[in-house]
């Protein structure tokens, strides 16, 4: 059995967000491919002056993306924090042949690991999946010893299955 117990930070939840969009690889791939088209555009644009009104607009939208995903996320991300106080209390999970127990001074769940769709890590949480959209989510900073880290990433392969890259 392992056990993990301690505060979830903001800034835990902040890095699940990224994690839990974090696209597949072909999704990855094409986004780059996209990126070095909008990159190649501007240059070329810049270079011959060439300015026209849906470049604007392309560069707006390029804009309104990277402001979505490096400011509005990340604040939306904690004020929701803020907002739910049960987010901000001590937690304890225990993993186990039975499936992960959840616990904390309100409320307990024991879910099976069967109930479980899917998992995501990196080198600082890992996510377990009820659905696409709704996980529980246990960062690295809470395990007293990395080796339980490691064990626990090891064991979800054979009780969920392959994680989502």
């Amino acid at each position: 059995m392992i056990e993990v117990k301690g505060m979830l930070q903001p800034s835990d939840y902040v890095r699940a967000q990224y994690l839990h969009i974090r696209p597949r690889p072909i999704l990855k791939a094409i986004g780059i491919l996209i990126l070095a088209l909008v990159l190649w555009t501007a240059v070329y644009s810049i270079w011959t002056r060439d300015f026209g009104t849906l470049d604007y607009l392309f560069y707006l939208a390029i804009l309104f993306l990277i402001l979505n995903f490096a400011v509005y996320l990340p604040w939306k991300t904690r004020r929701i924090y803020k907002q739910q106080k049960s987010l901000q209390r001590e937690l304890t999970f225990k993993f186990d042949d039975e499936g992960v127990s959840a616990s904390n001074e309100n409320a307990q769940s024991l879910t099976p690991w069967e109930d479980y769709l899917k998992w995501k890590h990196n080198d600082q949480l890992i996510l377990l999946y009820f659905s696409d959209c709704m996980y529980h989510m246990v960062p690295k900073r809470l395990f007293a010893d990395v080796a339980d880290f490691d064990e626990l990433r090891e064991l979800l392969p054979h009780r969920i299955g392959k994680s989502e890259p």
